[in-house]
């Protein structure tokens, strides 16, 4: 997607296996509404006492008349949204997966039909409007012909206006951050247009409550030093004090190695090898493509021949992460709970170890 160029960073890893980087993915950054859903009760006729509904979404008024039957889901992080608040039967169409769909919502994936060239980008203008949606429920802007698309071509605002199809998008345009809390902003949203609040409100309740049980066991414990890979042989691909990732982390009880470094728009950074060798963390953040079996272990083999006297590499610490988890959506609660408990493995000795979906060999 457009904007997504400039929240991920395509490094010469990803480039060989043809994957786009994705932002780390992600308090609200400055220019884009809140989002909070105002439900609008008028009587009229044909209409539920739910709608109209309006919500504020990147600095614009949308409002539904009615539920929307035919929606397009972007990038896989918002299908996922959707389909864990149970409603797959109200979409007609997805952005391609990248990434292999969680167990449950696995049957939704393989129902609604893959319309796209990529993972990153939708269907062109006139194909888009040839399937009639009435709403893109985009992941960004770039999804809906914003500016540094990444490719010509895509529907716009005002097309998908003339046809009466409303737009919603997970991330807006003027987020130079991406926070943990435009999912939270999102489920809300989406539970108001959809008329289904009181499951919109138990997600969102479930996941902080997972977050809050995290960051009580963690808390008091000295932070762990983390590493964030996400390719690259020199320059090396990071996350900065900006990037979604750095957030994830410390509320898993860690600290970014370079957590204090300005990485611009979406947090990413191309890292020179030796300032990554000056640092020493004890845990390795590996992003790591789950369609490919030796994506994973190319990773983790490279930082250990790379940085052969970091703690990490001697301790052959590290944990998976994939795209579809570092960034807003359904996954994101997992990658915070897994790496809490190999940082501060001491602190979940009463819960089970669970199968998180970071794991690569989903």
């Amino acid at each position: 997607m457009n904007d997504r160029r400039d929240t991920r960073v395509v490094d010469p890893r990803r480039a060989r296996l043809g994957v786009a980087a994705l932002l780390l993915v992600p308090v609200l950054a400055s220019g884009c509404a809140q989002g909070d859903a105002v439900s609008q009760a008028n009587g009229t006729a044909g209409a539920s006492d739910h709608y109209p509904v309006t919500v504020e979404n990147c600095g614009r008024q949308v409002t539904f008349e009615k539920k929307p039957g035919r929606v397009y889901l972007g990038f896989q992080p918002a299908a996922e949204l959707f389909f864990g608040l149970g409603l797959a039967d109200q979409a007609i169409a997805q952005i391609k997966p990248m990434d292999t769909p969680l167990s449950e919502q696995a049957a939704d994936f393989e129902r609604v039909a893959d319309e796209s060239p990529d993972a990153y980008v939708p269907v062109g203008k006139e194909q888009m409007l040839g399937l009639r949606p009435d709403m893109l429920f985009a992941y960004v802007n770039s999804e809906y012909g914003g500016p540094h698309q990444l490719s010509p071509g895509l529907a716009t605002l005002e097309d998908l206006g003339n046809i009466g199809a409303n737009v919603y998008a997970l991330v807006c345009p003027d987020d130079k951050q991406i926070k943990i809390d435009f999912t939270y902003r999102a489920i809300t949203d989406l539970g108001a247009i959809f008329d289904v609040e009181d499951r919109a409100k138990q997600v969102v309740d479930d996941m902080k409550a997972r977050i809050a049980d995290v960051q009580r066991r963690v808390a008091g414990r000295e932070p762990v030093q983390v590493f964030y890979y996400y390719g690259g042989e020199g320059p090396i691909t990071t996350g900065s004090r900006d990037a979604f990732v750095d957030e994830v982390i410390r509320m898993a009880g860690g600290k970014n190695v370079f957590g204090d470094v300005d990485g611009g728009r979406r947090g990413f950074l191309n890292v020179p090898l030796e300032k990554v060798a000056a640092t020493d963390p004890a845990v390795f953040l590996v992003g790591a493509s789950p369609n490919d079996d030796t994506d994973a272990e190319a990773s983790t083999s490279y930082l250990y021949r790379a940085f052969p006297e970091m703690k990490a590499s001697k301790d052959r610490k590290y944990v998976l992460t994939t795209d579809s988890a570092n960034t807003p959506g359904w996954r994101f609660v997992d990658v915070i709970e897994d790496l809490a408990r190999t940082l501060h493995p001491d602190a979940f000795t009463d819960v089970p170890a669970s199968s998180p979906a970071t794991t690569a060999s989903r």
